[in-house]
């Protein structure tokens, strides 16, 4: 019995030291079909006009993932469309076109202290970032690996000036 106490411990002093470093959410990412047609479907039920709207990389560009910034009052969402392999499979996308919640995105106060707090208590880095913190475009970010968080995927982001 006493595991079992300890273990609930251990798991309810992870969840107040993460807490700890969250600032707020950052985005909610979404499996799209379709990229354009997602965003015209959030601008129809949200109201957002292309002011509100960021594609990464823009349609002109050829690209094996694209991806939509869509602001909403204070929430992001990220729509994602992943037109190739490996990133069909990776991301949970179905070749059917099945889309849904992929992730959420934590925004940290500091992203490498928590990460080794977390790997400390067996939450490692992993999925797209199994090396652990990547930096680019004025910001770090890493992915936990859903093994080892309970089969859910969540993206660590710390802005960096």
């Amino acid at each position: 019995m006493t595991g079992k106490k300890d273990q609930n411990a251990s798991t309810e002093n992870v969840h107040q030291h993460l807490a700890s470093y969250i600032v707020g959410i950052r985005h909610v990412g979404h499996i799209v079909k379709d990229l354009a047609e997602s965003v015209r479907s959030f601008q129809r039920l949200y109201g957002v006009g292309d002011d509100a709207v960021q594609i990464v990389p823009p349609y002109e560009q050829e690209a094996s993932t694209r991806f939509a910034f869509v602001r909403v009052a204070d929430t992001e969402f990220e729509l994602i469309e992943a037109n190739t392999e490996p990133f069909v499979s990776l991301l949970g996308a179905s070749e059917k076109g099945q889309g849904g919640i992929n992730h959420v995105a934590w925004t940290v106060s500091d992203v490498e202290t928590a990460l080794n707090h977390l790997e400390k208590v067996g939450i490692l880095p992993g999925h797209v970032t199994p090396n652990g913190v990547v930096s680019f475009s004025g910001r770090k970010m890493v992915y936990l690996d859903p093994d080892t968080c309970g089969g859910l995927l969540v993206e660590l982001v710390e802005d960096v000036l």
